[in-house]
């Protein structure tokens, strides 16, 4: 009898231990990937960053400039430098964790666009989760003049007389955002992009959806290749038609993000970039830009005794 109660003892201790075991690993916190991306751009597309931490801040420009090829022009326009370019102003609040909320201006069309960016998932240390998704949504109010319009033009019935309104300024755009870092050196994203603009040219698709595939390779502590291209799998140009594409090189450091880029068109936001006609880089004209990005921290609160 005495056996089978020690025997008893032995399997309830046996088992606790193991329960114990069990609850403390699945206690333990979950070690996240950090620094995916380095910033919540890739190049034109956004990456599956938001802004680190609650009640910060991030800012940032990014410059188009003209179309440059490889002939003689090239050295007088001074790479494009000289002659008019996009240029984009950018202001992010992350109200809560994970999320952030996003403000800019663009010249082109002198276009305002206000989105809200937030985590879903994110990839961890021991693959848990292998991959960090990211959801993002955002509109764009179009402020400069409309184009002037003879009074031969009507809308799609071909009856009514055509008028602007107000909505015929707006634009969406939606996309998940589908990211892996696969070493300290490599990651990739995919994103699906839909945008919707209320207003086309004639024979113009309302609905453009694209596919876009961005990867980072680190080089050094500080420096990464980076490259995208878009597919476009709904609305592309009728004639002629490339697809957009980017590579560029950052330098990231704590706080900053510096891109000196090559892209395939002038326009910044998605609803632009989808919808417009990529330059010639078939025939070697390309547009020369720069990122600059910079996240202000705000300590957490700390709470009251």
């Amino acid at each position: 009898m005495k056996r089978s109660h020690h025997r008893s003892a032995a399997t309830i201790v046996i088992f606790l231990s193991i329960v114990g075991s069990a609850y403390a690993q699945e206690a333990m916190p979950r070690e996240y990937v950090m620094n995916t991306f380095a910033g919540t751009q890739v190049i034109n597309t956004h990456s599956v960053e938001v802004v680190p931490r609650k009640r910060s801040f991030g800012f940032m420009i990014q410059h188009r400039f003209g179309a440059f090829g490889m002939e003689e022009q090239a050295l007088k326009q001074f790479l494009g430098l000289d002659l008019p370019a996009n240029i984009r102003f950018a202001f992010q609040y992350a109200p809560i964790k994970n999320a952030h909320v996003e403000i800019g201006r663009s010249k082109n069309g002198k276009t305002w666009d206000l989105g809200a960016k937030g985590r879903v998932l994110r990839q961890t240390e021991e693959d848990e989760m292998p991959v960090s998704l990211t959801v993002l949504g955002s509109v764009a109010l179009m402020s400069d003049d409309f184009p002037a319009i003879s009074d031969r033009e009507f809308f799609s019935d071909g009856a009514t007389p055509f008028a602007y309104r107000f909505e015929h300024r707006l634009s969406y755009n939606c996309q998940v955002i589908l990211a892996r870092r696969f070493s300290p050196h490599f990651s990739m994203q995919l994103a699906p992009i839909i945008t919707y603009r209320n207003l086309v040219p004639i024979g113009g698709s309302n609905l453009t959806a694209a596919i876009a595939l961005s990867a980072r390779w680190k080089v050094t502590t500080k420096g990464s290749v980076l490259f995208e291209v878009s597919p476009i799998v709904e609305g592309r140009q009728p004639e002629d038609h490339l697809e957009p594409f980017a590579l560029g090189y950052e330098i990231a450091t704590q706080g900053h993000v510096f891109q000196i880029v090559l892209c395939s068109g002038q326009e910044i936001i998605e609803q632009r970039v989808y919808a417009s006609p990529a330059s010639r880089y078939d025939e070697g004209y390309v547009h020369l830009g720069f990122n600059i990005a910079r996240t202000l921290y705000v300590k957490p609160k700390v709470p009251r005794p």
